[in-house]
């Protein structure tokens, strides 16, 4: 029996380090002391580790908030990101204030949804109206 050859390039092959990773349902949660923090299904999905800052935005008509991630260092309002293990994290109190948003009211965990803006791009975004139950 001959052996069976690939034909196709593997050059892509990504080596699976993330054991233990909880990769279940994605979200993004707004913490009391001013971050927000991306657990490791929407590090995974989003592919935040592949960035090493996030640009936020707000829109108070649908109350909700942009997650743009970038490796743009210069971005105009880029923020550092914490990445630790599989779950990344950036803290920001300027965002929270310079909105009026009570951090208190508003933390908890959101679903993020990956939309386009016309004058933005691809970015993710969370409803302040629609925090999930704990």
């Amino acid at each position: 029996m001959a052996k069976k050859t690939i034909n196709t390039s593997l050059d892509d092959v990504e080596i699976f380090t993330a054991k233990g990773a909880k990769i279940k349902d994605p979200k993004v949660i707004i913490l009391p002391n001013h971050h927000f923090l991306f657990n490791a299904a929407f590090v995974h999905k989003a592919e935040i580790h592949k960035s090493t800052h996030v640009v936020l935005g707000y829109s108070e008509q649908s109350n909700s908030i942009v997650f743009q991630f970038t490796s743009d260092t210069k971005a105009k309002g880029a923020l550092t990101l914490i990445n630790k293990n599989n779950s990344s994290s950036v803290g920001t109190r300027s965002f929270f204030n310079y909105y009026f948003l009570n951090v208190q009211d508003i933390s908890g965990r959101y679903k993020p949804e990956n939309v386009q803006i016309a004058k933005i791009g691809k970015v993710w975004v969370i409803n302040l109206n629609n925090k999930l139950p704990e």
